[in-house]
């Protein structure tokens, strides 16, 4: 499938011509297995439905995920729908690195089944708190099916539920993920096989293709060079400012280009720069420590309208106007951080345990219970709680790290 139309921009020539070797792989993997390809564009709905609200929170300050937004509208929306309305699907399935439980129902699915996967009974059977996950989608009013259930893929290097957290059960009606199981490149046991020693049996330029990496529609260009061509005129230069001293530190090209967290290259700067929030009148407040407290803090709001709930419903201790304990990350295979979870009227309250780094709007959170088996859902993030700078307190000596690879904390 084509989301993307390049042919008027004037630095496009080189997606072009990666999207056109994409498309040339899938034929020789058709090929390889005999089976019939079939090419279609759904430019229109990425542009309205992911690219657009991308645009929009961009120059806003708030940086969404397009991944997100990419399942839910595009590949379990638009896609689904046209595999199995115009292509009569029986099944679709796709490479992401997560799995799905199938609670059988009035139709019979692939895979489904009443029964739990032991891996996830064990899990729940460990925390009593979670047993409510067994009833959650079983008796909607909407449906006569029970709702399926999001779970982490076995490989954590690659697991990808983090980005299906947008998407309803609905979506995932006769939806396989065939990758869920496996690990991409190290197996754990002896006798694993993983997904490289599978695709050995490929065409060479498919077993051997790169992993694809960044965000879809730009490829490998300069992003700061591709965005600039979209954003509205509040993309004016401005001054970093030093969020202790309130000192001028350097100039920038618009702070739309700058996330939370996120180095902040300040020319002539005697040392390295993050960003740690914006201001009015295109101010960029930075500081010059990687764990600096203006970069932390512990506890964050997503709107109720815009938080996704896997299985259509509530859980029940937040149905309840309970507190429910789960596990919550805010970027992909950020190591899940213990958090409590409560219902305001109009927000969805996150608090967690010890404080987070970088938490920046427009981000998305996603919930996860079981273990952090069982991916409930997740929301795109309305803003943070006071950082500890605010607050004038010190960070506690042991910290979250803040991605899978972070070795500093």
């Amino acid at each position: 499938m084509s989301n993307w139309n390049a042919e008027d921009e004037a630095s496009g020539s080189t997606f072009c011509e990666q999207s056109e070797k994409d498309a040339t792989d899938a034929q020789a993997i058709a090929d390889f297995l005999g089976i019939e390809m079939k090419r279609v564009e759904f430019q229109s709905e990425y542009w309205h439905g992911v690219f657009e609200p991308f645009l929009e929170g961009f120059s806003h300050g708030r940086t969404l995920n397009p991944d997100v937004g990419c399942n839910q509208i595009v590949k379990f929306g638009a896609m689904r729908e046209y595999a199995m309305k115009q292509l009569n699907a029986d099944y679709i399935a796709t490479g992401h690195y997560a799995r799905l439980w199938h609670r059988s129902g009035n139709d019979s699915t692939l895979h489904s089944s009443s029964t739990p996967p032991e891996y996830l009974e064990q899990a729940i059977g460990e925390n009593s708190e979670d047993e409510w996950v067994w009833d959650w989608g079983m008796n909607r009013k909407d449906t006569e099916d029970p709702a399926s259930l999001l779970l982490s893929g076995v490989d954590e290097t690659k697991d990808q539920s983090y980005f299906l957290c947008g998407v309803r059960s609905s979506g995932f009606n006769n939806v396989l993920f065939p990758l869920g199981d496996l690990r991409k490149n190290h197996a754990r046991e002896n006798g694993e096989t993983t997904v490289r020693q599978l695709a050995e049996s490929f065409p060479s330029a498919i077993s051997k293709k790169k992993e694809s990496m960044g965000i879809c529609f730009i490829g490998k260009r300069n992003f700061a060079d591709f965005i600039a061509d979209y954003l509205p005129e509040e993309a004016v230069p401005g001054d970093f400012v030093d969020v202790d001293t309130g000192e001028i530190v350097g100039k920038h090209k618009g702070s739309a280009y700058y996330t939370i967290g996120q180095g902040a290259k300040i020319s002539g700067a005697a040392c390295k720069w993050f960003t740690s929030r914006k201001g009015e009148n295109g101010l960029v407040f930075v500081c010059n420590d990687t764990h600096h407290p203006s970069l932390y803090s512990d506890e964050l709001y997503v709107k109720v309208e815009d938080f996704n709930w896997i299985a259509g419903e509530l859980p029940r201790p937040l149905k309840e106007k309970k507190e429910m304990l789960a596990l919550c990350r805010t970027r992909h295979l950020q190591p899940l951080v213990p958090c409590s979870v409560t219902m305001g009227d109009d927000h969805v309250r996150i608090k967690f345990d010890r404080p987070v780094r970088a938490i920046a709007a427009g981000q998305t959170a996603a919930l996860y219970v079981g273990s952090g088996l069982v991916c409930v859902g997740g929301g795109q993030i309305l803003k943070h709680g006071p950082t500890y700078h605010e607050l004038d307190m010190p960070l506690p000596t042991k910290l979250h790290p803040s991605g899978n690879n972070d070795l500093s904390v």
